[in-house]
């Protein structure tokens, strides 16, 4: 069957600035790329409401809807180039400026439901892009490996003079196990403390903050919305963090940038 227009739907990317019209003719800067949508077919567009540039493009509707859309967003091999393509055009547009980005496979019927959602949640839109203007998103996680930390304190702790030993080989044991035991139970208590002077290392070089949920085997995994002329130093100051909490069985992994995910969900309608 051929695609006509009943059969499309408005897949919306996220939104971004109208941008001056002194910006217009600066290098093509404020000029969409000319870049094929998550179909791989239609081209990405722009539509203009309530002081916002709504980035979208085309898709056939009964991909997304219905027993054929419900089996595609099952589908891995469907999904990822579509994930991928939705990804490369967030990505293109924040080469050009601030972007507030939306998820995988938001979709309207028509225009004039699309401009609806522009008029409804525009002020808070804007309020987010003037936030984000010249920032990144960066995130950070970090493991902890339990029993290397009990060992580093429990050593730190002996070689302080916080804790002692008997000279006798049994004697000495069981007060280890009992030391061993009383550092986990502290453990928590202590990680908290770790994780509370992290972010206050991290916190002066941030325009904002945002926890995210703990998942898996992580103990710390936070998103940083950083200016860009102070990533660098934000690298770096983890860097040092993580040679400083290292011996303790800590564990940092810093990934960006990432488009302001995070920071987007704070708007509200």
């Amino acid at each position: 069957m051929t695609k006509t227009q009943a059969a499309l739907a408005i897949y919306l990317y996220g939104f971004t600035q109208i941008p001056p019209t002194s910006t217009l003719t600066k290098e093509g800067k404020g000029e969409l790329p000319e870049i094929l949508g998550v179909d791989d077919e239609h081209l990405i567009s722009t539509h203009q409401c309530a002081g916002l540039k709504a980035v979208i493009s085309s898709v056939a509707l009964a991909d997304y809807t219905g027993e054929a859309g419900e089996s595609n967003l099952q589908n891995v091999a469907w999904l990822t180039p579509r994930a991928c393509r939705h990804a490369l055009v967030i990505d293109k547009l924040m080469e050009q400026g601030p972007v507030y980005p939306l998820s995988f496979g938001t979709l309207f019927s028509n225009i004039s439901a699309l401009e609806q959602e522009m008029k409804s949640r525009g002020h808070a839109v804007l309020a987010v892009l003037q936030h984000v203007s010249g920032c990144q998103e960066w995130s950070l996680e970090a493991t902890l490996d339990r029993k290397k930390a009990v060992d580093s304190l429990l050593a730190e702790g002996l070689q302080c003079g916080r804790f002692s030993l008997p000279e006798g080989a049994g004697r000495r044991h069981l007060e280890e196990q009992k030391l061993r035991r009383h550092l986990t139970s502290e453990l928590n208590e202590w990680l908290t403390h770790c994780l509370t002077s992290i972010q206050n290392e991290l916190h002066p070089l941030s325009h904002d903050f945002c926890p995210r949920r703990i998942t898996d085997d992580k103990v710390l995994y936070d998103a940083y919305l950083i200016r860009i002329e102070k990533v660098s130093a934000f690298k770096q100051q983890v860097n040092t963090l993580s040679q400083h909490f290292e011996a303790y069985g800590f564990n940092f992994r810093v990934t960006g940038p990432w488009a302001p995910y995070s920071f987007s969900q704070r708007a509200k309608s």
